[in-house]
């Protein structure tokens, strides 16, 4: 019987520490596939310097009440639209810009070699190289809520190098 007390005593304690989401309440983050141009490198590097990458984010969002802000990052990117840039809006399209070196690095054998570039791969498609993350402020009276969300990001990587149609034509006439 004794048990049976403490049981409950926790079960009520818990229930006052534990954040529960409102009904109606949410933020979902989704985006574009991302398409970059990246320059040939030489067969014995492994790793693939990525430039700075646009990503086209979208956020649908909820509140109760009003929504005091939403932040879209990724890396240590972010942009924060405050409650005027929010009110009365469902949704937000952002453009983030990550510039280039804050993400890790693409590794590929034998995407875009300079040895062999007639033969090498045109792109390169890299799933979840990076995540994209949502935080909505809601505000319901004097309640505060804050709802998170994420999203993998796709790349695709196009190698750059010279077409036989750029080049100039030969002069042994």
């Amino acid at each position: 019987m004794n048990i049976n007390r403490v049981s409950i005593l926790a079960l009520f304690v818990a229930t006052g520490y534990i954040p529960t989401a409102f009904a109606g309440e949410s933020v979902v983050v989704a985006a574009k596939e991302t398409e970059v141009v990246v320059e040939p490198r030489a067969a014995n590097l492994r790793l693939i310097d990525l430039p700075a990458l646009d990503f086209s984010l979208y956020a649908a969002m909820e509140c109760n009440g009003t929504a005091e802000s939403l932040t879209l990052s990724v890396a240590d990117t972010y942009t924060t639209l405050g409650q005027d840039a929010i009110a009365d809006q469902r949704s937000a399209d952002i453009l983030l810009t990550v510039p280039a070196h804050q993400l890790t690095l693409a590794a590929s054998s034998s995407f875009c070699l300079t040895d062999d570039l007639a033969s090498m791969d045109e792109e390169l498609l890299v799933p979840g190289l990076a995540t994209a993350h949502a935080s909505l402020r809601c505000r319901n009276e004097d309640v505060v809520t804050v709802h998170f969300a994420s999203a993998p990001l796709q790349v695709r990587l196009r190698c750059s190098h010279p077409s036989t149609e750029d080049q100039d034509p030969s002069s042994d006439r």
